[in-house]
């Protein structure tokens, strides 16, 4: 089983896959699937599924494990089979400030002008960058997949809440600044021209949307979180207070 690699860097929590069940046809989502590539890692695939109170995250039917980003709820959890464990992450207070000034530019690439146009939009590249140092580049087109945005960015709001708690034990020489930018700072600015249908950056990690169904009927199974499972938070976590039978 691939761990589902969507966590930010400061936060190492290891999301997996999700669970196949018949169709509900009373709820309804949007199913977005990506292509992902990283480095000395075999190519594999993950998918969204959203709907207006949920956010699920996996690689595809078959297996127990997921994501579940509760929008009303405003908490994530994340779902592990192998070790029957739910981890609950919740926004925090962020008091952090950056180590270092972070001086972010993003700049527009002209290239795609013979790219063909999805769902009647023209796709653009985006260069981001901190500190003179190229970070990421994003192809995204506005207007897309408006709700899978806006609970990307309340999701992403999370994680960053998250890592800039863990930032003061992060050593000097792991602090640079597209990490800092992207995880913590500046976490959304990468949606801001609108959905990335395409995104790579500088280490070899790359995302690629490859298929996507709107509208689509979904069993209400895949946004419950399993019973009998251990459970807590992030949080209580890493203060040492998760004790594990043995």
């Amino acid at each position: 089983m691939r761990c589902y690699r969507l966590i930010y860097l400061l936060v190492g929590l290891c999301f997996f896959s999700a669970v196949g069940a018949a169709v509900n046809p009373d709820l309804k989502g949007t199913v977005l699937i990506f292509d992902e590539h990283e480095k000395d890692v075999d190519p594999y695939q993950t998918r969204v599924i959203v709907t207006a109170n949920y956010m699920r995250f996996d690689d595809g039917k078959g297996s127990a494990d997921f994501v579940l980003f509760d929008r009303r709820a405003n908490i994530i959890f994340n779902i592990n089979s192998s070790d029957q464990t739910v981890i609950s992450v919740a926004p925090q207070a962020v008091t952090a400030v950056p180590p270092f000034k972070l001086n972010d530019e993003v700049h527009k690439r002209d290239d795609l002008k013979n790219a063909p146009a999805i769902a009647g939009i023209k796709p653009q590249h985006y260069v981001f960058s901190t500190n003179q140092q190229h970070c990421y580049d994003v192809v995204a087109v506005d207007g897309l997949f408006n709700d899978v945005l806006i609970a990307t960015r309340a999701f992403n709001a999370i994680i960053a809440s998250q890592n800039a708690a863990a930032l003061e034990n992060l050593p000097a020489d792991q602090q640079q600044p597209c990490d800092l930018s992207h995880s913590i700072f500046s976490y959304n600015r990468y949606l801001q021209f609108g959905f990335p249908i395409r995104e790579w950056d500088t280490h070899g990690k790359r995302r690629s949307l490859v298929d996507f169904s709107k509208n689509v009927s979904l069993d209400k199974k895949l946004f419950v979180l399993p019973k009998g499972y251990k459970r807590f938070s992030v949080r209580d976590f890493r203060a040492g207070k998760v004790q594990f039978d043995k």
